[in-house]
């Protein structure tokens, strides 16, 4: 969450916007992350950010494992 805190204001409005749309469908707004195993997806948000996660397909919740914004 720290990290979280520390993007610009515009980055953080993005990313929790991201995860309100993963929250209800995780694979309609990313893509496989390397080889499409169907758990490790990338989605990008706002104007240069990408977050890395885990999708469990059985319960469709997500494990965020890192988030880079290069803006």
């Amino acid at each position: 969450m720290r990290a979280i805190l520390e993007l610009p204001v515009d980055a953080q409005l993005a990313l929790l916007d991201l995860i309100d749309v993963l929250e209800v469908d995780p694979y309609a707004v990313s893509e496989p992350y390397g080889i499409d195993d169907k758990l490790t997806r990338e989605a990008s948000f706002g104007t240069s950010g990408l977050l890395v996660m885990f999708v469990n397909p059985s319960t469709m919740r997500i494990t965020p494992l890192s988030f880079t914004w290069a803006g």
